[in-house]
């Protein structure tokens, strides 16, 4: 029979086995001094027998000793490596024996303790993280614009807590998923198949209808994963998935990650992961559903509500580049004026809804009935623009006609059965036979359209001799009033009040610009600003605006904000912004009460040249703000780059409000986008009380129109 000794014993036997003998050799010691005969050899005996328990005894103790200082080695190892908290997340306090029951049973408590320090290390870290989440859940505009690399950034800083193995966020539209995956480089590239398989499945736990994925893009991440492979089968991958659906806008989002089936995650450490992926989960469906609300205020920025066509200012934008291009190339092109016949008797008889479906048929069938590259859009109430390029007088005259003539073919039923015609009187303009300014050749279409009507209506007019007189005529006298404005500084500021619609006081005004002529007729700005900008003629004209506005304001008691139209070409010029800081020296005028309505009548060539100049005038205190948000593509780009304020809603959109749901629905975004940036909003064109109430429901925060107060040359001092 063989009989196996642990070798941590070994120490304690040998000790037995030497006070064994050690006794054992003290009773023959004294045995043999009894015996008289024995005395002779006694000594060398008792010397023989004491001898071997000392050096077992020896023995024994060298080899406990080895023993102890093993495991006290292993353990100062373990404690050197830790030399901050974040090195106790990797902290691992080995299986040590020493050799002793008591010294084990204390180092026992001693692992218990370091692993406990260790979880306590990895909330820190999760802690942290949260922290940082929280920090940039504040919704900028450089998070709306690089919210990739931003999620890349934390979800790097994501894996240094938790080793997964990728990670996922996902949106739904449309019925069907968009999924990013950040992974870490290993040996073996992740299997897209098996991950999009398992990304799958825990959307449909997440979502039971939750539609199939339509899009996957993997992306790397810049820390790698080790050199450990992805596992080889799905059964190895457990999965924590956090989903959200919303009902308005229609839009899912989803966060998750993947990791080793082997890692099982402490109960605190699970619970740190899941409250992350919510705050992730938070982030990523607000990021996306300003991203849908910024392009549906981008479409309707552009885009009649009616009618799904064109608006004014698209049309007008679309035009200045087809003059542009058609100079150029020295090609013709026409426009085309078409007003709807009889609408207003259409509206008396049967309403203003059976008018709007009139309207909307009208623009169907321009939209079928043109050539391609032909373009429609609405100019407002029920009058339309066509452009039609390449075009001649004799084909454009060609069309029109057949326009007009397959439109009496069509009719719309009534409430009452019965059928109203569709008729329209046209009016045109070419370019350059009649006109080579966009403004310019509206105009004389216009002038041609309204001579159709007063001829009977439902016919085609081409543009007299005295319809490009009067157009003419209107050319020279908004030159001379723009001349003789700059030189005897007829230029007069006029102040429109804005108010807060929580305190209902007057807290600003926007300053307007207007010319008073030699006979004290006052010009709107409408009339000359576009004018005065092809002349180069504006800077002028806004310096004189500014001078007279703070002089004015700066003997009036209160803290009223003014608000100032600035087009982008004077807002770069640095020869403006050292006059203005000039300017409000000499008048003791604070900065902080100046706000800058940046306008899109002109585009921006140099962007990088209006970022540093923002930069410059909001390090006075200057504040910013968008015009007529909604009515084109640079309000977005506008949001998007610059530290905005205010918005400006485009007062088209406010004034039909009350009427029409795609209105309503424009302004409830803006808002709705505005407030989550943190920018406050002014709606243009209160026009009742009802509209300012309901504006006040929805939460603007102020507002301006001839409800609140006419333009006047006056402002009220007070609080």
């Amino acid at each position: 029979m063989r009989i196996t000794v642990p070798r941590r014993h070994l120490p304690w036997i040998g000790l037995l086995l030497s006070l064994a003998l050690a006794s054992t050799g003290a009773t023959l010691a004294l045995h043999f001094l009894m015996l008289p005969h024995s005395r002779a050899g006694i000594w060398g005996l008792l010397f023989l027998f004491l001898l071997l328990p000392l050096l077992a005894l020896v023995g024994a103790f060298a080899c406990l000793e080895k023993h102890f200082s093993r495991g006290l080695a292993r353990l100062e190892e373990a404690m050197r490596r830790v030399n901050s908290l974040d090195d106790l997340t990797q902290a691992v306090l080995e299986e040590v024996d020493f050799g002793v029951d008591y010294l084990n049973r204390i180092a026992a408590p001693l692992r218990s303790m370091v692993d406990r320090l260790r979880e306590l290390a990895v909330d820190k870290q999760v802690l942290e993280l949260e922290l940082e989440l929280t920090e940039r859940l504040v919704l900028t505009p450089r998070l709306l614009r690089e919210w990739k690399d931003v999620f890349r950034r934390l979800v790097e800083n994501f894996r240094q807590i938790f080793p997964f193995l990728y990670f996922f966020v996902a949106f739904r539209e449309n019925g069907g998923w968009k999924v990013l995956v950040f992974y870490g480089r290993s040996p073996q590239e992740p299997p897209p198949g098996e991950i999009e398989d398992l990304i799958q499945r825990a959307l449909g736990r997440g979502i039971p209808s939750a539609g199939e994925i339509r899009e996957v893009r993997f992306e790397p991440l810049n820390s790698p994963s080790g050199k450990e492979k992805f596992p080889s089968g799905p059964s190895d991958v457990s999965q924590l998935c956090k989903v959200i659906q919303l009902e308005s806008p229609s839009l899912g989002a989803a966060v998750g990650v993947g990791i080793r089936t082997e890692h099982g995650l402490s109960e605190s450490a699970l619970l740190s992961l899941e409250s992350t992926l919510t705050v992730l989960l938070n982030l990523s469906l607000s990021v996306k559903a300003i991203e849908v609300y910024t392009k549906d205020l981008e479409f309707y920025a552009t885009r009649d509500p009616l009618t799904g066509l064109y608006n004014r200012r698209a049309f007008l934008d679309i035009l200045q580049a087809e003059v542009e291009r058609a100079r150029r190339r020295r090609y013709p092109f026409a426009v085309l004026f078409l007003d709807v016949d009889n609408l207003k008797l259409v509206n008396d008889l049967y309403g203003h809804e059976y008018g709007d479906r009139l309207l909307r048929q009208v623009a169907c069938f321009l939209q079928s009935h043109l050539r391609r590259g032909d373009l429609v859009a609405r100019y407002g109430g029920d009058e339309f623009l066509i452009l039609l390029p390449y075009a001649n007088l004799q084909e454009a005259v060609r069309i029109a006609e057949r326009l007009l003539r397959d439109l009496r073919t069509c009719s719309l039923s009534t409430p009452d059965g019965k059928g109203v015609p569709l008729s329209c009187s046209v009016g045109m303009a070419l370019f350059p036979d009649h006109a080579r300014d966009p403004e310019d050749l509206v105009s004389v279409a216009d002038r041609a359209m309204l001579r159709a009507k007063t001829q009977g209506k439902g016919r085609v007019a081409v543009p007299s001799s005295e319809d490009l007189n009067a157009t003419m005529s209107d050319h020279r006298e908004r030159l001379a009033l723009l001349l003789e404005a700059v030189e005897r500084g007829r230029v007069v500021p006029f102040f429109q009040p804005i108010m807060d619609l929580r305190s209902r006081r007057i807290v600003a005004y926007e300053v307007l610009m207007r010319i008073v002529d030699a006979g004290g007729e006052v010009h709107p700005a409408a009339r000359f600003i576009p004018a005065a900008e092809r002349l180069g003629l504006i800077f002028q004209l806004e310096k004189l605006l500014w001078e007279k506005a703070v002089e004015k304001a700066s003997r009036v008691s209160g803290d009223h904000l003014l608000f100032f139209n600035l087009s982008p070409s004077t807002f770069v010029r640095e020869e403006f912004r050292d006059w203005l800081c000039d300017l409000l020296e000499r008048y003791g005028f604070p900065a902080e009460r100046i706000v800058v309505e940046l306008t899109e009548r002109e585009s921006v060539r140099d962007f990088s040249a209006l970022e540093m100049a923002v930069a410059e005038l909001r390090e006075w205190g200057v504040r910013l703000a968008l015009d007529d948000f909604g009515s084109g593509f640079s309000s977005y780009r506008y949001l998007k780059y610059l530290p905005v304020d205010f918005v400006k809603i485009e007062g088209e959109f406010v004034r039909s409000m009350l009427h029409h749901e795609i209105d309503r629905a424009f302004v409830a975004g803006a808002v709705t986008l505005a407030r989550v940036l943190g920018i406050r909003i002014v709606a243009e064109f209160v026009e009742d009380e009802r509209l300012l109430e309901e504006l006040s429901r929805q939460g603007v925060d102020y507002a301006q129109g001839y409800y609140i107060g006419r333009p006047a040359p006056d402002l009220r001092g007070g609080p």
